[in-house]
This record gives C-alpha cells, structure tokens and sequence, in this order.
C-alpha cells in the first residue's frame, strides 16, 4: 500500500498541469500574432519581366549590334514558322530582311506556346551568332521537320533565342468585333 499513497499525490497534479500547459499554448500563440510580420505575396506582372526593351526599328537598323544581349521586343509579326522551334519575322529595314527566331529548350518543352504565321507576340531572348554547332544542336533536337531543310536556318547570320513570349490574348466568342456585325441592330 505504501505505493499507492505515492501515487495518490502525482494524480492530483494532473488537472492543474493540464490547464497550465494549455494557457503556456494560448500564450505562446497569442505571442506568435503579437511578434510575427504579414507574409508579402508578389504578383509576377509580365512587364517586369521584359528586359533591355528594344524598339523593333531600331533592332531592325542593327541586329549584329545586339550580339550577346538580352532585348525585348514588342509586338513584332510572324512571318512564317521554321520546322517545331523557330520562326522568322520581317525586319523594318528597307528590303525586309527575314530574321530568325528560336524558342529556347524550356518553351519548346511547354506544350502551350504554339506560333502560327500572322500573329503578333512579345519576345525576349538573347542575340545569338549563328554557326553550324548551334544548326547541328538544332537538328539533333528535332526543330527540323520532315519537310524543312536546316539549310533554310542557314541564311540566317544571327538569331535570337526566345526565352520568352507572350502570345496575344485569345477572343472570347462574345467579344464585340469591329466588322459592323451589329448593324442590323437598328444601328
């Protein structure tokens, strides 16, 4: 019985350190508010990822003076597509000289970016000189079809490499156009 009585002593503090370590747990949250700072979220805006914004004009005057830089260029025209990866645009200079351009690895490996000819996009990428090692990548990593020749890369003395582009935003089925569609709406 003697241990029974040393027992009878430690079941009486239960209830009261129970109690205590649950105010020590609202204490330790209510300090927890007090002290801690608000989590900031940042919002990734699309214009602040553009970097060294070129005007297309004045790329269009010297490309070769942009080798090894990033630029940005804004709402420039597909012209045609180039085999999986590439694409040309025209130049504004005075006999419209084509000029390449090349979705890098990690845009090729998203499945959402597709081009088509005529459509207006944004891009950034870095101003690459052209050589027969990078055609010899290209074509290893299949941006040639079947039916496009790595000899029509070939014109090209240099190319951007895209690391991004951003693609106009599609038109919603109800969206107003501005072909007068709405004429027979006593307009």
């Amino acid at each position: 019985m003697a241990t029974s009585k040393s027992r009878a002593g430690a079941a009486k503090l239960g209830a009261p350190l129970m109690v205590l370590s649950f105010l020590m747990v609202a204490g330790f949250i209510y300090w927890l508010s007090v002290t801690a700072e608000p989590t900031e979220v940042v919002v990734d805006d699309p214009e602040d990822v553009l970097e060294n914004v070129v005007s297309f004009t004045a790329f269009s005057a010297g490309p070769d003076g942009y080798l090894g830089q990033v630029v940005s260029l804004e709402d420039i025209t597909i012209t045609s597509v180039l085999g999986y990866h590439s694409f040309w645009t025209n130049l504004v200079d005075a006999n419209e000289t084509a000029y390449l351009l090349h979705l890098s690895d990690s845009l090729v490996a998203d499945t959402l970016v597709s081009v088509e000819s005529d459509m207006m996009v944004t891009v950034t990428g870095t101003v690459s000189l052209m050589n027969d090692s990078v055609l010899d990548a290209w074509e290893a990593a299949g941006a040639f079809g079947a039916d496009v020749h790595r000899s029509l890369a070939e014109f090209a003395e240099n190319f951007i490499e895209v690391t991004l582009i951003q693609m106009p935003e599609p038109s919603e089925p109800g969206d107003a156009d501005e072909s007068g569609s709405d004429e027979g709406n006593g307009g």
